[in-house]
């Protein structure tokens, strides 16, 4: 088992070396892969900024075949952003860029469903208004990996600790070939009906619905090895 984690390792690297001419093209400030569940696709999500100064940044998520080299806006990109892998076939995706008028969301339920044949999986994206967004950071001293999830045993000052679990898919992982930097977990949607709303009187209305998700951010105590941790279903970002 060590044998093949550590193989898992040196070929991430490679992958990173082997396409390192391509994404020099550019200066990304965001840059990692993600292995499907059957290692037929590469899903790369990055970030760069734009040409001149009051340009937007430029951003995407694109799947490529396993044997292509990445190139910018030359891959099938994702109308949304990566939730989790429902199974290893069904990848879920929520879309918050809404063509609807509505400021608001009405109700906590999606406005739309869309299912779409991508190789041997299915993408699902779920289309909703949102109006929340939340973060969460705290220190970690353990994280293990099992096939569908990611569980991250959290300190906090008092020296208590509490593990979470997510599953998944929107994980990322920073680390250099021996240690963690960073695991964030993305899109993690959450709704209620709690939000408030200011009036233009002054007054507030309470009790709206809410929708929207949230990231967290985790930072290692110590340093933690990443080569026990699964190479597909995460995002791996690794330090060059």
């Amino acid at each position: 088992m060590r044998t093949k984690i550590i193989t898992i390792i040196i070929l991430i690297f490679t992958i990173c070396s082997c396409r390192k001419e391509q994404v020099e093209q550019h200066e990304y400030y965001r840059f990692s892969q993600q292995i499907t569940p059957n290692g037929e696709y590469m899903i790369y999500d990055y970030a760069r900024h734009g040409i001149f100064a009051f340009n937007s940044d430029i951003s995407a998520t694109e799947l490529f075949k396993t044997n292509k080299d990445f190139r910018e806006g030359k891959g099938i990109q994702l109308d949304g952003a990566i939730s989790e892998w429902l199974s290893d076939d069904t990848l879920l995706v929520y879309n918050f860029k809404s063509k609807s008028r509505l400021k608001q969301p009405k109700d906590t339920l999606p406005i739309k469903t869309t299912f779409t044949q991508v190789g041997n999986f299915t993408i699902k994206t779920v289309y909703y208004i949102p109006n929340l967004w939340n973060r969460v950071a705290r220190d970690f001293d353990a994280v293990r990996t099992t096939k569908d999830s990611i569980f991250i045993r959290t300190v906090f000052e008092n020296g208590q600790t509490e593990i979470l679990r997510f599953p998944l898919g929107a994980t990322t992982i920073k680390a250099s070939s021996d240690s963690i930097i960073h695991i964030a977990v993305h899109t993690q949607l959450f709704k209620n009906m709690d939000f408030s709303h200011r009036n233009s009187d002054g007054t507030f209305t309470t009790g709206l619905p809410g929708v929207g998700t949230t990231r967290y951010d985790f930072t290692p105590k110590k340093r933690i090895s990443p080569q026990r941790l699964n190479d597909r279903k995460i995002f791996w970002e690794m330090e060059r």
